[in-house]
């Protein structure tokens, strides 16, 4: 089970407490224009912090859902700065808010087009102020809401495709940042199976909406298999990808999940910093993860066992390194493995697994063992 664990930018003690994680630059590649102002940091697998005790993860809150009833699916979660706490359920659209304590607060939005709801709400990311923008993903507009939940306007929502908010989506002077995928490959043959290369390009759009500049773009190869049973290519299950998050300091943090090496990059494209962590070693693909690539074909009986049987043979022989990438605005990005209390289910390398850092906590999705959905608040103690 992968465990989280903070990284810090500065220099001297940038060093992940662990490992636990997928990220690179696609090509493996540093842009040569950079090298000069780069600065790389290369970590042991033991801490190298020796003035501080060693920091915990300690579960202080856990939450099940609004007094009358459960959280559903769980796509989001999203803190302010008087620690409310904001869970989107994919399930209702709608946003269950709920104070420091874990005291219910409110409900926001909910199925509909209307004002202030939501066909496909993205994810909410606190603004300035602690007001609350949405973004849907099917109705092309930011939602924004005040403090106290009421609906104070909407932004027309200019990026293509959809995206979940991220923790630093929206920048302190109305701007915000989002992500668009392009497939070069399929672009020049017009054929959509040919989508193994991709650019992903940072966009910012301005407060008034009215400019939107492209930022340089991250580019991976994705793994493909191929699936004699449908004559197509997909990505392989357990294959590795490249995990990215925007930084809340004009910057963007990547990696490649086959290797421990993350990067982060100016809005302008200068690669500033690398570091590393030397003697990681990947997770051999066992049988529980057959069965978890069995179990999803349970869930979907029309795909065919001929096509279980195609992924199932093209499973790699070990899993990427790196699980999550994640920032807490406060310059820290998250990228190991701590131990956490046993009575915690997280596992970030599973699809829909959320995650929310702040530099006081860190909020996670988990599950019981009937598979009840709950979010919970683990408290960094150092």
């Amino acid at each position: 089970m992968p465990h989280p664990t903070s990284a810090h930018l500065r220099p001297t003690r940038c060093l992940p407490l662990g490992a636990a994680l997928w990220g690179l630059l696609a090509s493996g590649a540093v842009p040569p224009d950079a090298a000069a102002a780069q600065v790389v940091v290369e970590n042991p697998l033991e801490s190298a912090w020796t003035t501080t005790t060693p920091w915990t993860l300690e579960e202080d809150l856990r939450i099940w859902g609004p007094p009358d009833g459960y959280l559903g699916r769980v796509i989001a979660v999203a803190a302010d700065s008087r620690d409310n706490i904001y869970i989107l359920d994919g399930t209702t659209q709608e946003i269950q808010v709920f104070d420091a304590g874990g005291g219910f607060l409110r409900t926001l939005g909910g199925q509909g087009e209307g004002p202030g709801e939501f066909r496909e709400a993205l994810g909410p990311a606190i603004a300035r102020g602690d007001t609350l923008w949405v973004a849907d993903g099917l109705v092309p507009r930011y939602s924004i809401f005040a403090p106290d939940g009421t609906l104070i306007g909407t932004r027309v929502r200019r990026a293509a495709g959809g995206m979940l908010s991220e923790r630093c989506t929206i920048a302190p002077d109305g701007s915000y940042m989002e992500w668009w995928t392009r497939f070069p490959k399929a672009e020049r043959s017009e054929d959509m199976s040919d989508n193994d290369l991709r650019h992903h390009y940072p966009i910012r759009v301005s407060p008034d909406g009215e400019k939107q500049d492209t930022l340089p773009y991250l580019e991976f190869t994705r793994t493909l298999a191929d699936l004699p049973s449908t004559g197509t290519r997909r990505p392989v299950f357990f294959g590795p990808s490249l995990k990215r998050a925007l930084g809340c300091r004009d910057e963007v943090w990547f990696a490649n999940s086959g290797e421990y090496r993350v990067y982060r990059r100016s809005h302008a494209g200068d690669t500033t910093l690398v570091f590393t962590l030397d003697g990681v070693r990947p997770a051999a693909v066992d049988e529980t993860d057959r069965g978890e690539v069995r179990a999803t074909f349970e869930r979907y009986r029309e795909l065919g066992v001929a096509l279980m049987e195609d992924h199932l043979r093209a499973l790699p022989e070990h899993k990427p390194i790196i699980a999550a990438l994640f920032v807490d605005g406060a310059g820290h990005v998250f990228v190991g493995r701590i131990p956490v209390p046993e009575t915690v289910r997280i596992d970030l390398g599973v699809p829909g697994a959320v995650v929310h850092a702040t530099a006081n906590y860190v909020l996670f999705t988990g599950e019981d063992d009937i598979g009840t959905p709950y979010v919970t608040r683990l408290r960094i103690r150092r």
